[in-house]
């Protein structure tokens, strides 16, 4: 059958639908108009920060003290102390901050590599973690990561008088720590002290060297042992500020014959135990005090 009108064209009958397409866009541009409007306004009224305001260092971190315990700043053939290494440019800018400190301690005959990197005032991001780094640089994972609990006893920590975690309602344990000057109160993080640990075999040509980076984060004044859980503290959206801190220990040993394939972690392990009680008062002595900026936006002056 043939059409009634042959001079209309196929562009000609889509024009029958121009009022409402225009209709519709409008309605469309008034809603993300409004929105534009409104969402900046609601999220100030419920308290939702999604940028998150930077907080600094108290000091830097390098002031952590070069003895900690048992454990000393090591030293090279010669008997002198090793300097703090000093990243390059391509390094730093890997590494995503330049507040870190990278030093080698021993104790008893067995070195351990040190590693603190700070960040604050960043995007939604967590630094790099051993699992994914040597991985990347082609060692080989003997042992894949695994969150183990840690048993730290710091002297001296006391709850008396001291304020409280505004998320968990957790007093925060506080210490004494030397500085210049004397003593200074310093407030230690709340929550479980977890570490997360991997092994890696460096060098295929030595089956039982093994390496082991053991780290976990303390971030807006909590503990927490992998890059998901620092997600859910350092960037809820109920905090107006944020920052966190990774603290990393890397252990280079050989399985002695007849030594579980684990024996190295659960000598890491041992390690761990014995230096964090000492070397984490130092690192929150660096750290921002997050009770106090905590007291700050409960009285609406931060």
């Amino acid at each position: 059958m043939s059409d009634s009108n042959p001079g209309k064209t196929t562009a000609d009958a889509g024009l029958r639908f121009t009022g409402s397409i225009r209709k519709a866009f409008a309605t469309l541009l008034a809603f993300l108009v409004l929105g534009v409007v409104t969402i900046p306004v609601v999220i100030a009224q419920l308290e939702i920060y999604l940028r998150k305001e930077p907080v600094p260092l108290v000091r830097p971190l390098n002031n952590v003290n070069d003895s900690l315990g048992d454990w000393r700043r090591a030293r090279d053939d010669d008997g002198k102390m090793l300097p703090d290494t000093q990243f390059g440019a391509e390094m730093i800018e890997g590494l995503g901050t330049s507040l870190y400190l990278d030093r080698m301690i021993e104790s008893k005959g067995r070195k351990i590599n040190l590693h603190v990197a700070f960040y604050t005032g960043m995007i939604d991001d967590v630094p790099h973690v051993p699992e994914r780094c040597w991985d990347a640089n082609g060692l080989s994972m003997s042992i894949p990561p695994m969150i183990h609990d840690l048993d730290l006893d710091i002297d001296d920590a006391s709850f008396e008088g001291s304020p409280v975690n505004r998320a968990t309602g957790e007093p925060y344990p506080r210490v004494m720590v030397d500085d210049i000057g004397g003593e200074v109160p310093v407030h230690l993080p709340v929550g479980r002290p977890r570490i997360t640990v991997t092994q890696f075999d460096p060098n295929d040509r030595t089956p039982k060297l093994k390496q082991v980076g053991g780290y976990f984060f303390i971030a807006n004044g909590r503990m927490a042992p992998s890059a998901k859980d620092v997600r859910m503290l350092a960037f809820d959206p109920s905090e107006r500020y944020a920052y966190y801190c990774k603290v990393q220990l890397t252990y280079v040993s050989s399985l002695r014959n007849g030594d579980d394939s684990d024996a190295v972690v659960q000598e890491f392990l041992e390690i761990a135990e014995d230096l964090l009680p000492e070397l984490l008062p130092e690192v929150m002595k660096c750290l921002p005090d997050w009770p106090e900026i905590e007291a700050r936006m409960s009285e609406g002056t931060a």
